[in-house]
């Protein structure tokens, strides 16, 4: 595909089934895809993404005219795929609408509000169907959480002029959190007679991936037992692979275990395993390119990495594509140890190191041992974080 790319790191669903008045003849190896839209208003932004990896791509944008937008591009090959929808101004809650393509095939979206998550999909894609059918579920609850979730990010988006306001933000999540786990259970009963489409496998592989977060995610036997749905062809796909993976994390260590070790890659392509280093305190960085927060550790990564040369080794685990960590690391000239498990989702490493969110952080002390876990970044707080751990 041609178009701008820019890198964001969100990953959500969206679409509902809609009629459109007429269809235009689209070309084959192109896709046409036009939005009419009431109560939003001119100048919107809407971004049309793809995934990448971990990553999520810009390939296009529109602004808003009249309450139309309209993407055209083209496509390769006669597999349908799936881009996402998404804008980041001021009421919309900052959450994806699924979008499936084909080539020769034509996309009518209409929506009468910001909550573009739950705007209307109509084409001929069978995989826009599955995906229709999923959203038709709860539609009354999907509202509310939308609703919920746009003013949560109208809150973040006013983090700079104001400072975050969390007793609001963690209101609004109270409200939520309870109508999102009706949502998810609709969904897994209704995935026990589903067909099995790779809609099904998308969803099916989210809902594993909530397995990471097993103290907080319940529903674990039902996730489970969707498994034996899967044909054996399904579970030799690239998505089947990531199920099973996630079926099958590899058990957490905690502070005071040994720690674990696993095939890092660094840049030139060699195998390369944290027991290199041991005799000296480890850091261990999981982070991406598309993480904010990640991003703006990174000059102060470098301090620390010089701070205490000698005593301790930066191990940098990106969680990015090949192709795209490696253009990134030379874009920022970026030293030390770049290393990257190039597989997609916390599976392996990150899953033994309680990987959730990123940054995260993991301090392995000169005798092999997990010193300390903890996540997130501010100004100064990894300069603090080594003055308390390393003595």
């Amino acid at each position: 595909m041609k178009g701008r790319i820019m890198t964001i790191c969100f990953l959500l669903t969206g679409g509902l089934l809609a009629g459109c008045s007429s269809t235009p003849k689209v070309p084959e190896g192109e896709f046409l895809m036009q939005g009419e839209l009431t109560n939003v208003p001119d100048s919107t932004v809407i971004l049309l993404l793809k995934e990448n990896g971990n990553l999520l791509t810009t390939i296009q944008k529109d602004t808003v005219i009249n309450g139309k937008f309209s993407f055209q591009d083209t496509i390769s090959g006669v597999t349908p795929k799936k881009l996402f929808l998404l804008s980041n101004d001021k009421g919309f809650p900052g959450m994806l609408l699924n979008v499936w393509i084909q080539s020769g095939k034509y996309i009518h979206i209409t929506g009468n509000d910001r909550l573009l998550p739950l705007w209307n999909v109509s084409s001929d894609i069978p995989q826009q169907k599955a995906s229709n059918d999923f959203m038709a579920l709860c539609s009354s609850e999907r509202k509310r959480i939308m609703q919920w979730t746009a003013q949560e990010y109208d809150l973040f988006r006013l983090e700079k002029e104001q400072g975050l306001d969390w007793k609001k933000i963690d209101s609004l999540r109270a409200l939520r959190n309870p109508l999102d786990s009706l949502v998810y259970m609709a969904e897994l009963n209704y995935m026990k007679k589903a067909p099995v489409t790779p809609v099904w496998l998308d969803k099916y592989q989210l809902f594993c991936s909530f397995l990471q977060y097993n103290q907080k995610f319940g529903n674990q036997d039902l996730i489970r037992s969707l498994y034996t749905r899967m044909s054996e062809a399904d579970k030799q796909t690239e998505t089947g692979q990531l199920i099973t993976a996630y079926l099958n994390l590899p058990e957490e260590v905690n502070v005071g275990d040994e720690m674990v070790d696993g095939d890092l890659y660094d840049l030139d392509g060699n195998v390369r395993h944290l027991t290199e280093f041991k005799g000296k305190y480890i850091l261990l960085d999981f982070w991406s390119q598309g993480c904010g927060p990640c991003v703006q550790s990174l000059p102060e990564m470098e301090e620390i990495t010089e701070m205490y040369k000698g005593r301790m080794e930066v191990v940098s685990i990106s969680q990015d594509p090949k192709d795209e960590w490696k253009k990134f690391i030379a874009e920022k000239q970026l030293k030390g140890n770049q290393w990257n498990e190039l597989r997609k989702g916390s599976t392996k490493l990150g899953a033994s190191y309680q990987v959730k969110g990123i940054p995260h952080y993991v301090m392995i002390s000169p005798e092999g041992k997990v010193q300390h876990i903890w996540a997130g970044y501010g100004k100064g707080s990894l300069k603090a974080k080594m003055k308390e751990l390393i003595k």
